[in-house]
């Protein structure tokens, strides 16, 4: 893979097929108002945050993007280069100032990798269900099941990720994920980056921007390091979504669009 302006536009070169930044985003309001990018989770895709974006369209500049390995860029690898190519390709050209990130599970990681590198890009985050730091041992339970799955022939891979969709999602939203492109080898590529670059919470320690971490309430796994990560981050503040799991975005829409409003007029001072 490799990247090029084209018109001042952030191109991915996959092969001889160029795929635009614009065409991985959407867009809701005016420009003119404060930025907030949505950043989905892994097996997802932008259109998990249509409803939220309508919703604030009004008052906001919302971005939702696909990550690399999804939607729109399924054919690009999920790499450490391409994600923040992506992020850089979208603040450079689709807002005109640091945006507010709200990373979602997977969307979390990357946000927190990228803020960390480059806070002034970024106005604030919201971290929902994204507080394990995958360190030692708590690599393992993922990286067995990414090797599970690379085991599996096809129809039995795809019959098994129905079944988990089936079993952790709303149903209406079974239809819509199953509809957005992935590539199965993002599993063992985050798998791969996890154990190699892991600690998120020691990289994203040094930011000194605002930060709200969003939990559900039974959201175990990914509530594990939730007390070190409010401890490294002393101005961060916890918002837990009441009788829920990991999927709390998409269980409790209205809820979660709520609170990101709440947290963005904060930020920005509206």
């Amino acid at each position: 893979m490799q990247r090029c302006q084209l018109g001042g536009i952030l191109h991915f070169a996959i092969g001889k097929s160029p795929v635009n930044v614009r065409d991985a985003t959407s867009e809701f309001g005016d420009r003119s108002n404060p930025p907030i990018l949505f950043l989905h989770g892994i097996r997802l895709g932008r259109e998990i945050w249509t409803l939220h974006a309508q919703a604030l369209a009004w008052r906001y500049h919302v971005v939702t993007s696909d990550l690399p390995g999804h939607g729109a860029l399924a054919g690009v690898p999920f790499t450490h280069e391409s994600v923040t190519a992506l992020l850089d390709g979208i603040i450079n050209d689709v807002v005109t100032a640091p945006p507010l990130i709200v990373g979602y599970s997977l969307g979390g990681y990357v946000a927190m990798r990228f803020a960390s590198h480059s806070p002034e890009r970024t106005s604030a985050l919201l971290l929902a269900g994204c507080t394990l730091d995958f360190e030692g041992w708590k690599w393992w339970p993922y990286g067995m099941s990414v090797k599970f799955t690379e085991m599996l022939p096809r129809p039995w891979y795809d019959a098994f990720v129905h079944a988990s969709l089936m079993a952790t999602l709303p149903r209406q939203w079974v239809d819509v994920v199953e509809a957005i492109p992935f590539d199965r080898d993002v599993f063992s590529q985050t798998s791969a980056i996890v154990r190699e670059r892991s600690h998120a919470l020691d990289a994203i320690a040094r930011y000194r921007k605002p930060v709200l971490v969003v939990n559900g309430e039974y959201d175990f796994a990914f509530r594990s390091d939730e007390r070190r990560f409010l401890h490294r981050l002393p101005q961060a503040r916890l918002r837990i979504i009441h009788g829920v799991d990991h999927t709390g975005p998409l269980r409790r829409v209205a809820e979660f669009t709520e609170i990101v409003d709440e947290f963005a007029r904060k930020v920005f001072g509206k």
